[in-house]
């Protein structure tokens, strides 16, 4: 008779444990088109992180639909209908919005997520709920990129030790320097962002001064505590700047430069969780603040990357 109870309850106890998986297996899963050139450039690791955070954060499966470069609408349509007949959402980057359109117009009681980045896409009717549009939210990713750039240059250089002796003192300078932070801006930087950039910086370098630049000639006289560069100046990155570095990309980390020590990622794989569950609820637009990813092993000072991913949640 104990064995029989034993038995029942381990079954009951495996059952339980068992359960979320299973659930987790039949509910529907997302769907996140994916062109070719775009995983190469991203990296296949990297995706492969993407996809199990965001399976994970969603508690549902996230596949890949992997297309061919120019791949036209119904050729992705029926990409999408080879791997999951019946997703959950499907979601697509700017330069496939034909295809989005084309898929929602013949499975309108799906929803599908546009994710536009910093420009709107004119081939997009109006959103109603099931084809829905979601932009890139540059004011706060650049409050966030000049409180990481404020961090990251506020850091004081490690001076040599003095023996100080009897009877002297040491001589500290009055009036240090005002550091100097620069963001390097492309065509879709408006003048309330470079503000936020700003404020952001001064928060925790507050005497510093904030440069803004288009070219890297604008650079050569100046000494700089940190770079930010949004979206433009990949030529400067080529100079190989011996300063921390801040990027907006969706580059494969492992092929960014070694001074590179926050990523700002707007891409479809990093807006997923956020974007899925903003489409599931029928948001039919919204803005999305990029994900910062921030490479721990180049910070030798753990202070400093607990500051760093505080900050990477805060609101301006």
């Amino acid at each position: 008779m104990k064995s029989v109870k034993l038995l029942t309850t381990l079954m009951i106890i495996i059952a339980l444990l068992a359960m979320p998986v299973v659930v987790f297996y039949i509910r529907p899963p997302v769907l996140i088109v994916t062109d070719a050139l775009f995983a190469a450039l991203y990296g296949k690791s990297h995706l492969r992180q993407q996809q199990i955070f965001a399976s994970l954060a969603l508690f549902r499966r996230v596949k890949p639909v992997m297309v061919a470069d120019g791949a036209t609408p119904d050729v992705v349509n029926l990409a999408i209908r080879g791997v999951d007949s019946r997703p959950s959402c499907v979601l697509f980057a700017r330069n496939q919005a034909s295809a989005a359109l084309f898929f929602h117009e013949r499975f309108p009681e799906i929803p599908v997520a546009l994710l536009s980045g910093l420009v709107s896409v004119p081939e997009i009717p109006s959103p109603d709920g099931f084809l829905c549009v979601y932009g890139t939210n540059r004011s706060v990713d650049l409050y966030r990129a000049g409180l990481f750039a404020g961090i990251l240059g506020s850091i004081p250089p490690k001076q040599p030790q003095k023996t100080e002796k009897k009877g002297e003192s040491t001589a500290v300078s009055p009036n240090p320097t005002p550091k100097t932070y620069v963001l390097w801006q492309d065509r879709y930087t408006q003048a309330a962002e470079k503000e936020l950039f700003s404020r952001g910086v001064q928060e925790y370098d507050p005497k510093s001064a904030v440069v803004f630049v288009n070219t890297a000639s604008e650079m050569s006289s100046m000494k700089i505590s940190c770079t930010v560069l949004s979206g433009a100046g990949i030529e400067y990155l080529e100079k190989n700047p011996k300063m921390p570095l801040i990027l907006f990309s969706w580059l494969d980390p492992e092929l960014t430069a070694r001074e590179v020590i926050v990523l700002f990622d707007d891409s479809v794989w990093a807006l997923a969780v956020p974007a899925v569950r903003m489409a599931i609820r029928r948001q039919a637009e919204g803005k999305i603040p990029s994900r910062p990813l921030i490479f721990s092993a180049k910070i030798a000072d753990n202070s400093i990357f607990r500051m760093l991913k505080k900050s990477a949640k805060k609101m301006p």
